[in-house]
């Protein structure tokens, strides 16, 4: 470390279950568990087993304890477990050459060791477990409370007359580490109940150190701590190659830093039970006594007794507040989709059952939002907020915050409507959300010192952050904040968003499906207009071709009647009169005949354009949507080039969907049993014209098609009648557009123009 750098970080960061060290009132010794070597021992193993710790490393166990003790130690179980001090371990021994000891000892195994702890022993139990009055008043006041802050001032008041301390306290911690005294029984004129410490106050080794060992007596803060060597010399601390792992050790050394911090309150002696609800260190019972104070074993056990059964009522309290709340969350949640299975819509649901959710929530408004639109209850911020800041922080569709102004812009106001927010994720995407919103909650602190932490400049330069030094009243007010999400709260909002996501879910795939409805009926309208369209062009073009064939031979019927009564007439021939007459009605029937076949033409193929001003390239889409639906080929490729900045064009979008539709299955058509198989449409302005192309990497256009390609009864593909491409032309030229062929390097590209005119609305181009 760099000399004047702060290490904002060492006490979070201190291994204490490596301190290579306990405290002097008793001694340590760890024995290898397959070997039962001795391989640690602590320096004042003389003044309890009567044998230095020089002499007892590398022995055989039982030459420090004796081969009976040894064996009544091999059928014990020695894996950690609480409460450890409700199984105390008497044993006696003869050191050699020292006189018989009796000594309480705690042994538990940990990685390869098995350690022992010895104290002296004291098996006479405390008279407390005599006194029928506590004994009553544990029966009887300590089971009773079903509220909380009721339990633990009783529990802090036995916990006080079981030990002798003179301060004891229950003390809880938040969701964000930080402590509050919920409790106190204490024989001094101070107070400390009400009073909170910053979550800094335990670093969190300590805190893994409260879950694994419940149980923490230091009688004597400043007695001078004994360091454990090691078998082959030096301390078995933090620093050494192989250190000795206390985590469960009663007897563990103690920290400097914490030694500091009791120092600064004026402790000298101190206990800590640890509660666990839950399996998580819900608080501790904090004993405190100013002058150094040693609890015997049997007193120790039953205030551990006490700690646990604690422990055990607390839990029992929060599990029934919990489900207490639940209970609430799974009834409203119960009628939610009973309303739905009935037909209620969820904006109904919400507009019906708000002042509920809002109730079990503990929230004073709601904001429901789906697909953009927002509905609100109760009291809401003006103008509404954007709670999408939020959704960083979604954690299995639900994120809480009891600060949201720290991730929302808010005024003032808007701070008293929604100082807190629950958001709740209805739909997997996250468009459709619900807000539960807490109002502003103003709080006054009162600190057991201001919650910092001291820089102290070390011996060697560097400095490190110390223990608090001032526990004088410090006051914060808490403005901008609701009161916290617990886990109370989360429990709740996981069952409500469990049946709101479900009826929203339905709806949403409800509406997908009637949106797919429409769709479809829209689809089969446009095919069946598309199909009218090509029917009708069809067959104009049908009439104009058998009028363009009929006409021909028609005239020419005409003209050889003239010309043989022209013959006639030359070779002198009188021709009869009534052979005259026919003469005459054939040349008639035959120019009647082709004027049928024009009108004819003229009345199928004389249909009206049904134009308008139109996005080409949407009529694109629907041409080519129809052609995919129905292609066969497996390893088409679709390329669409669409200039999107294109103006729009006078045109029937029907009929330039139908020259798409016909263009591109000639291409599909030309591409079938080819490798490559890419159909590429593009759009562009050129010029006054809007140009389509439609390319292929088919087979090409043969040679001896090009010149009559567009030509009715020229079939460009294997099948048809070939009036595919010569329908395309005559659509385009109704649209006073032209429309052309070229073969490409591999393929061939189909291009028809359009001109650009000026809307009557104003637009140009």
């Amino acid at each position: 470390m760099k000399t004047g750098t702060i290490d904002l970080n060492t006490c979070d960061r201190e291994p204490i279950h490596l301190i290579g060290s306990v405290q002097p009132h008793g001694a340590l010794i760890a024995v290898d568990k397959q070997t039962l070597t001795v391989d640690y021992a602590s320096l004042n193993t003389d003044r309890f087993l009567g044998i230095a710790a020089a002499d007892i490393l590398g022995r055989h166990l039982a030459e420090v304890i004796g081969e009976a003790n040894v064996a009544e130690l091999s059928r014990m179980q020695l894996l950690p477990s609480t409460p450890e001090l409700l199984k105390p371990w008497f044993l006696a021994f003869e050191p050699a050459g020292d006189a018989p000891r009796r000594l309480e000892c705690l042994a538990h195994r940990n990685a390869g060791s098995i350690i022992l702890e010895f104290v002296n022993a004291s098996e006479s139990p405390a008279a407390v477990w005599e006194e029928e009055i506590l004994r009553q008043r544990i029966i009887s006041e300590l089971i009773k409370p079903n509220a909380l802050n009721e339990l633990a001032q009783v529990s802090a008041e036995i916990i006080r007359e079981v030990t002798g301390f003179d301060r004891v306290m229950i003390y809880r911690f938040a969701e964000d580490k930080h402590g509050e005294v919920i409790a106190e029984s204490t024989t001094r004129d101070d107070s400390f109940l009400g009073l909170h410490y910053p979550a800094s106050d335990i670093p969190d080794p300590a805190r893994r150190h409260f879950t694994l060992n419940v149980m923490r007596s230091i009688p004597d803060i400043n007695a001078e701590p004994v360091p454990i060597i090691k078998r082959g010399g030096g301390f078995a601390d933090a620093d050494a190659a192989q250190p000795l792992d206390l985590t469960y050790a009663k007897l563990r050394g103690v920290a400097p830093v914490h030694i500091e911090y009791l120092n600064n309150m004026g402790v000298k002696g101190s206990l800590s039970i640890s509660l666990i609800t839950n399996k998580e260190l819900w608080g501790l019972v904090a004993c405190h006594n100013y002058s150094p104070r040693y609890i015997s074993s049997s007193r120790l056990r039953f205030a551990e007794l006490l700690g646990g059964t604690v422990s055990a009522l607390l839990q029992s309290i929060e599990n029934t507040n919990q489900l207490r709340k639940s209970i609430s969350a799974e009834k409203i949640a119960y009628t939610i989709e009973q309303d739905a299975r009935g037909g209620t819509s969820l904006l109904d649901i919400l507009d019906q059952r708000a002042h509920t959710l809002m109730e079990v929530m503990t929230a004073t408004g709601l904001v429901f939002v789906r697909q953009g639109k927002v509905v609100e209850h109760g009291q809401v911020p003006v103008p509404p907020l954007d709670y999408r800041a939020m959704k960083a922080r979604v954690i299995d569709g639900i994120a809480t915050t009891s600060h949201l102004s720290a991730l929302v812009d808010m005024d003032d106001e808007q701070r008293q409507a929604a100082a807190g927010a629950a958001l709740v994720e209805l739909s997997e995407d996250g468009a459709d959300f619900v807000v539960f919103l807490r109002p502003n909650f103003e709080q006054t602190i009162n600190w057991a010192g201001k919650p910092e932490k001291i820089e102290k400049r070390l011996e060697d330069g560097t400095f490190r952050l110390s223990p608090r030094g001032s526990f004088e009243l410090w006051r914060e007010e808490r403005i901008g904040k609701s009161r916290p999400f617990d886990a109370l709260d989360s429990d709740a909002v996981r069952i409500l968003r469990r049946a709101l996501f479900a009826v929203n879910s339905l709806e949403r795939a409800h509406a997908a499906l009637e949106a797919q409805r429409v769709a479809e009926a829209a689809e089969t309208r446009l095919r069946h207009e598309l199909l009218d369209v090509a029917r009708t062009t069809s067959m104009g073009e049908l009439a104009s071709a058998i009028a363009h064939e009929l006409n021909q031979p028609l005239a020419a019927i005409a003209n050889y009647v003239n010309a043989c009564r022209q013959e006639f007439r030359n070779a002198g021939v009188a021709i009869p009169e009534r052979a005259a007459e026919l003469i005459d009605e054939a040349v008639t029937e035959s120019s009647r005949a082709g004027d049928l076949v024009r009108r004819m033409r003229n009345f199928i193929s004389g249909g009206q354009l049904n134009a308008d001003y139109v996005d080409i390239n949407e009529s694109i889409k629907q041409g080519i949507d129809l052609v995919m639906v129905s292609q066969e080929l497996p390893r088409l490729r679709l390329i669409m080039l669409l200039d999107k900045s294109l103006p729009k064009i006078w045109a029937d979008p029907v009929q330039i969907g139908q020259v798409v539709l016909n263009l591109a299955r000639n291409s599909i058509a030309a591409m079938e049993g080819l490798e490559n198989q890419t159909l590429t449409l593009e759009t562009q302005r050129v010029g006054d014209y809007v140009e389509v192309s439609v390319k292929d990497t088919g087979r090409g256009i043969p040679k001896e098609l090009e010149s009559n390609l567009f030509e009715p009864f020229h079939a460009s593909t294997t099948s048809g009648m070939g009036i595919g491409l010569s329908l395309c032309r005559s659509i385009v030229e109704a649209h006073a557009g032209r429309i052309w062929a070229k073969s490409a390097p591999n393929g061939a590209e189909v291009i028809f123009k359009l001109p650009v005119r000026e809307g009557t609305d104003g637009s140009t181009d």
